[in-house]
């Protein structure tokens, strides 16, 4: 079935910006240029705690599952939890436009198919092979996304990490050792679930994304490889936390 149309030029029937009139009554928002957006726990209550951020008085308006959202004035950023899933993440991402963000830092892990990287190690994505619906939605076609050149440059920079391929998906349990053996192939390293979205959404809206990632854990090469196991601990969440603040306070 095809979802999206060259020809088709009317208006979507609800819009960003639609949404947040609807759900956000009180008082107008507008939020700093840079956004970090994070896709795992525990990350937007650490920041909270640690930097003294000030909370928006209204939950985020998006569509779906409204959350609180924080802001560091020393800092100029804004940081709230994106979700989880491709179409979460870019009903982010167009809230966050729509709302005069213009530098999105999407934080979050992936599975690590490639002993390439180990659980715990950190990437700058270099490039996100689409395998999630979303989308295609916003392009006739698509293969992979890309962030934003200046930005990725920059957190390779700051973070002097490596970047590689990864891939995001929407189908959590067909991660097959056939289809992880195609992905190291193509060079992807890991899988996740929202950086294609992330990064192909922020370049049809004119927005800047790159994403730092880190491996939660390893999966098997062969089916009697050792079974994956969860390897993220709150430590772990906090320093990529931390990653994300040193390279957003270079956007200020």
């Amino acid at each position: 079935m095809k979802w999206f149309y060259p020809e088709d030029d009317s208006e979507p029937t609800i819009t960003a910006r639609e949404q947040i009139k609807s759900a956000h009554r009180e008082s107008d928002i507008r939020l700093p240029k840079t956004a970090i957006v994070f896709f795992m726990g525990r990350c937007v209550e650490y920041l909270s705690e640690k930097y003294g951020a000030e909370e928006y008085p209204e939950l985020f308006p998006r569509f779906l599952n409204r959350c609180p959202i924080r802001k560091i004035n020393e800092f100029g950023l804004c940081f709230l939890n994106g979700g989880c899933g491709a179409p979460q993440a870019c009903d982010t991402v167009e809230t966050l436009a729509a709302l005069g963000v213009e530098n999105v830092i999407a934080v979050g892990m992936f599975g690590a198919f490639d002993p390439r990287v180990k659980p715990g190690d950190v990437i700058t994505p270099e490039k996100a092979f689409s395998e999630e619906g979303t989308s295609l939605h916003y392009y006739e076609s698509i293969d992979h996304a890309v962030p934003d050149g200046d930005l990725l440059k920059l957190c390779s920079s700051v973070l002097k990490k490596d970047t590689y391929p990864i891939v995001s998906t929407d189908a959590v349990y067909r991660q097959t050792f056939f289809k992880e053996r195609l992905w190291r192939e193509k060079g992807a390293v890991g899988v996740d679930m929202e950086t294609s979205a992330v990064f192909s959404v922020s370049g049809y809206l004119g927005m800047k994304a790159a994403a730092i990632l880190m491996a939660s854990d390893l999966h098997p090469q062969d089916p009697g490889g050792p079974k994956w196991e969860w390897k993220m601990t709150r430590e772990m969440r906090f320093d990529l936390a931390e990653k994300s603040i040193a390279v957003a306070k270079e956007l200020a």
